[in-house]
């Protein structure tokens, strides 16, 4: 298993921008793994654009480590280990809730997201190769254009994001396909107002 080539957050990577988003959404998946059930909040679900303006509708984003080896074997051993949907599901809440989110330096700036392979949206996307991603949430905004690649079964970050959902959804079958989403910061926008 290759180790994807986003590495760790450095300063001189992400602009502010950046920082202040990667922690707004730890924030609120600790708060739904913690106080909430566990389902994606919106601000865990972009609104996504294509260039030109195509809308596409909503998709549900993983936020992933920097360096997701060692949670991919905790997510594998979850999903091996309970094989009652409910008891699987209470044990990757469980494992979320300790300290997964408490430190955003973490994780990286990129974004995935698993799709059935014959996905509409999926394929869209990959059309053009790029797309806006529009996170909201009660008084929070970013919009974050974004190069998006589909990523190899091999690849660190289609494995975390793979054995995330199964986590969480027992009844996901293949073929399936997961997306990079890239920030470009630079041209990202943000009212945290």
């Amino acid at each position: 298993m290759s180790k994807s080539d986003s590495g760790p957050i450095k300063s001189d990577h992400w602009s502010d921008i950046g920082h202040s988003f990667v922690g707004w959404q730890c924030r609120l998946r600790q708060h739904v793994v913690r106080r909430g059930d566990g389902r994606p909040s919106a601000g865990m679900c972009p609104h996504v654009e294509l260039p030109g303006g195509q809308r596409l509708g909503t998709i549900v984003t993983v936020l992933v480590k920097a360096d997701p080896s060692h949670v991919i074997s905790q997510f594998k051993q979850i999903v091996k280990r309970m094989a009652e949907p409910l008891e699987r599901y209470e044990a990757a809440i469980g494992m979320l809730q300790t300290v997964y989110y408490q430190y955003p330096r973490e994780f990286s700036d990129s974004l995935t997201a698993l799709f059935n392979s014959e996905a509409p949206t999926a394929r869209a996307i990959l059309g053009v190769g790029r797309c806006i991603l529009d996170y909201r949430q009660a008084n929070q905004r970013y919009t974050i254009p974004c190069v998006v690649q589909s990523l190899p079964i091999e690849d660190a970050y289609y494995q975390a994001t793979y054995w995330h959902n199964l986590m969480f959804n027992s009844k996901l079958s293949a073929p399936v396909s997961v997306l990079k989403f890239v920030p470009e910061w630079s041209v990202a926008l943000a009212d945290t107002s």
